[in-house]
């Protein structure tokens, strides 16, 4: 079920205030994982104001302001997020870079030709693979390569 489709239940005037309730509890439970917080907010929303109505009476449900933080019916998945904060406040304290710690100057000393962290540690957990596997004559002989180098690559780091 889309988000789309239990807006368009809400849309309609003939459906009972019931169904659209079982659609939005159905969306809050099934399909909110990777959606936008501005959807997940209205969806509790209705949620809340569908959960006192009844089949023969909506109440004031759809006349009722929105609670949620943004205030915004949802956006389209196409749509940049909504603006909630100022851009700058005149009284807000300047924005300081931190200064780097003796560590992040020793890798920016090192220059462009520096190798990565544990290079070599992967460089011997490599070559240690690849002796095992050209002994290796079966699927689980590889797989036990394959585990020991895995073994070797979490040492490294």
């Amino acid at each position: 079920m889309r988000f789309e489709h239990c807006m368009a239940l809400d849309s309609r005037a003939d459906m009972k205030p019931t169904i659209r309730r079982i659609c939005w509890d159905e969306w809050r439970e099934f399909y909110t994982f990777g959606q936008t917080r501005d959807r997940i907010e209205y969806a509790a929303l209705r949620d809340r104001q569908l959960s006192g109505s009844s089949d023969f009476d909506e109440g004031d449900v759809r006349n009722s302001q929105p609670t949620s933080l943004s205030g915004l019916e949802p956006t389209s998945a196409l749509a940049p997020p909504p603006m909630l904060m100022a851009a700058a406040d005149a009284g807000a304290a300047p924005v300081t870079t931190p200064t780097p710690t003796p560590a992040q100057v020793a890798v920016a000393d090192a220059g462009p030709d520096a190798a990565p962290p544990a290079a070599d540690c992967a460089a011997d957990c490599e070559q240690t693979w690849a002796f095992c596997r050209s002994e290796c004559k079966t699927a689980p002989c590889d797989k036990g390569c394959s585990s020991k180098y895995k073994r070797c690559m979490k040492r490294c780091f």
